[in-house]
């Protein structure tokens, strides 16, 4: 342990509070852009009915969710890496419905229970240092600041390791979302020649 942080100023503990609440909130815009970006399945009698259905969906994900991270993120996290069942598909081709579904989710192995153990650590660690640290901590005593300092370290260590997990699948959602755009015309492109055909043949 160096100088610096045996005897610990008020200002390097809000230097290190302050980096830590910075963390927090880019892990929180993260986990919300995945929430948004996610897909899912939509259905409807018709494809006018369907269309309206998808830009409904939409219309509702893109609005900013106002409701606290910790209520809503459960939720979030099932969204992101939760993949939708073919169940749903299979219902809806029985049904004879339209059906248009998109899953940009991140279901590698695992990674949704990794997720939700990332995130109950992360977000009991960022409760506290947003409604309990200022209890805890005198900051205009020496000894306290030494022991704010040691359980910032602790508590930093906690979001540094849900900013890198989550980090990685917000870039890796970013690289599918990119890959999905760059293949969209050509899909569309073989679709409307599929159309022509049936057309031409009936």
């Amino acid at each position: 342990m160096n100088a610096k942080s045996k005897n610990p100023t008020q200002v390097q503990v809000f230097e290190l509070l302050g980096r830590a609440l910075y963390a927090c909130n880019v892990i929180e815009l993260q986990l919300r852009w995945m929430h948004k970006h996610a897909g899912g399945i939509w259905m409807g009698e018709t494809p006018e009915e369907l269309l309206k259905s998808v830009k409904k969906a939409v219309e509702k994900q893109q609005k900013d969710d106002k409701r606290m991270l910790g209520l809503v993120g459960p939720e979030l996290i099932d969204a992101i890496y939760t993949p939708r069942c073919n169940k749903d598909l299979e219902a809806a081709e029985k049904q004879n419905l339209f059906v248009f579904k998109m899953d940009l989710k991140l279901d590698r192995k695992g990674r949704c229970r990794q997720a939700k153990a990332k995130f109950a650590k992360f977000i009991e660690a960022r409760n506290y240092l947003v409604h309990y640290f200022a209890r805890d901590y005198n900051l205009t005593e020496q000894e306290s600041c030494r022991k704010a300092y040691d359980d910032l370290k602790k508590k930093c260590e906690i979001v540094k390791d849900a900013a890198e997990f989550f980090n990685e699948d917000y870039n890796a959602m970013h690289r599918t979302i990119q890959e999905f755009l760059a293949e969209l015309p050509k899909s569309i492109e073989a679709l409307s020649n599929k159309i022509s055909k049936r057309q031409i043949m009936s």
